[in-house]
């Protein structure tokens, strides 16, 4: 069956940032599930992980700040990633309000399996099995993300646009 088949004129019809949206959230959704069923992880757990494995041994404080997270945020996820034997947490030598976290062997064995997993480059849909349509999509991506990363796209603000006649061919971008 075609993937366009269950949802012929939603998808076909649909807005591209409309697409990239529902595209990115069954993604995530996806994503989160097979971490839980194949690695008892969560998203946010993976996180941690990485940051761990990128810093080595480092301190609760500085693995929260990396995740984007308030350190009381962190200590549930850190909570449930040692009870599962992936991260240990230790008090430093001399401040002992320091906490220090560390990646478990188990953790590191995890680690290493999803980094090879996410590096295959094994395709997601038979569009991006070709190799030139795969170019095109990366470009297309790379430059979305960059341009909603700057906090400042004026695409969403109609106001602060430029007339129509100012863009090439007098069309919206």
């Amino acid at each position: 069956m075609e993937p366009l088949a269950r949802f012929p004129d939603l998808l076909r019809n649909a807005p591209m940032g409309r697409l990239v949206s529902v595209a990115g959230h069954l993604v995530d959704q996806h994503w989160g599930r097979y971490l839980s069923e194949h690695h008892g992880l969560t998203t946010a757990g993976m996180r941690v992980l990485f940051i761990l494995s990128r810093t080595g041994e480092t301190t609760h404080r500085d693995v929260a700040e990396r995740s984007f997270v308030r350190p009381a945020t962190l200590t549930g996820i850190v909570d449930t990633l040692e009870r599962d034997g992936f991260v240990q947490r230790h008090r430093a030598g001399a401040d002992r309000r320091t906490v220090q976290l560390a990646l478990t062997d188990k953790g590191r064995e995890h680690v290493q399996a999803l980094f090879d997993l996410i590096h295959s480059d094994t395709p997601l849909t038979s569009v991006d099995a070709d190799p030139a349509k795969k170019a095109v999509i990366r470009e297309f991506l790379t430059e979305l993300i960059v341009t909603m990363s700057d906090g400042e796209d004026t695409r969403l603000n109609p106001a602060d646009q430029e007339p129509d006649e100012a863009r090439p061919g007098g069309r919206p971008c």
